[in-house]
């Protein structure tokens, strides 16, 4: 039985490939990350800077909305404030 992994990039290249020359692969890869592959198999995703970056907000705004959702469920009575007042 053959196994089939699942690739959570729309790009892919070769472990050969990146190792000869990383920075031409992730310039190719129009700003996406990179599947790097070995034995046609997943082994590491390379990511560039810019999405590395949004997607390290996006794990940090997803921490804050659980964290504002845990205070609004915590049974105490919510306060209004004007955001001019502050």
């Amino acid at each position: 039985m053959s196994h089939v992994s699942r690739m959570m990039a729309g790009v892919s290249a070769s472990i050969t490939d990146f190792k000869a020359n990383p920075n031409a692969v992730l310039q190719q890869s129009g700003g996406e990350a990179v599947a790097v592959l070995k034995s046609n198999e997943p082994c590491f995703y390379a990511v560039p800077p810019e999405l590395f970056e949004m997607m390290s907000e996006a794990v940090e705004n997803l921490a804050l909305l659980a964290q504002a959702r845990e205070r609004l469920n915590d049974g105490k009575e919510p306060i209004e404030v004007n955001i001019d007042d502050l």
